[in-house]
């Protein structure tokens, strides 16, 4: 489900069973055993064999995510039908969850990233595509309209290399305020071009800006009622 911000889900009857065959699919395909799942993912015994009896109505998103990731395919196969977790085992894309946090919660990272986080939106990516752990989702402010519309959804990677033409995520010493901007890079010169018309351009300096993480996607989706 698009903009995902519960910490679990609730399922009928028949969603469960599909759930608990999708499971039940992979688990004859990886040719392990339920015990063994449980112990590599370290999660109750109980919480796999739930699932695969339909038990379960309302599973955690951390859960759901941590089984899907497991066997390599998105929550969104995992509780489909039998079908699309075949076609997506053989697809080149892949789909995760990312933590949505505010502004102001990104300064308290790492301590604020947790899979009991309640707000994820989901991404795909390519089969072979890397990201860290720590990556993260924000929402774009007002003022960034335009070129953003309200509602836009920037995902970072606070562990990729920033390089010419990104959209970093900045720290501004001085004030401790977070901004997003432009990464322009001449050697030896790197600028920072905001992404409204009324901040001025910033000379990069270490003793004054952080770079604490890189854009690679933007989502734009209007935002909810």
């Amino acid at each position: 489900k698009n903009g995902m911000n519960v910490k679990s889900l609730s399922f009928d009857r028949e969603h469960r069973s599909i759930i608990a065959e999708n499971l039940s699919y992979l688990i004859k395909l990886k040719n392990t055993t339920e015990s063994k799942v449980a112990q590599e993912l370290n999660i109750p015994v109980m919480t796999i064999r739930r699932l695969l009896s339909g038990e379960t109505t309302d599973p955690r998103v951390s859960t759901l995510q941590t089984i899907a990731s497991y066997f390599d395919i998105s929550v969104d196969a995992l509780i489909r039908t039998n079908n699309f977790v075949q076609n997506e085992l053989i697809s080149q894309s892949k789909s995760l969850l990312v933590p949505v946090y505010d502004w102001e919660q990104v300064k308290k990272l790492p301590d604020a990233h947790s899979k009991e986080w309640p707000m994820w939106v989901p991404i795909t990516i390519e089969k072979n595509q890397k990201i860290s752990k720590k990556t993260y989702a924000l929402e774009s402010r007002p003022f960034m309209y335009p070129p953003f519309q309200p509602g836009t959804i920037f995902i970072l990677d606070p562990e990729l290399k920033p390089s010419d033409g990104d959209l970093v995520l900045v720290n501004l010493k001085d004030s401790n305020e977070l901004t997003l901007r432009e990464l322009r890079i001449d050697p030896p010169d790197w600028q920072l071009y905001s992404v409204s018309q009324n901040a001025k351009i910033l000379d990069f300096s270490k003793k004054h800006h952080e770079i604490i993480a890189v854009v690679f996607l933007t989502l734009f989706q209007n935002r909810k009622a």
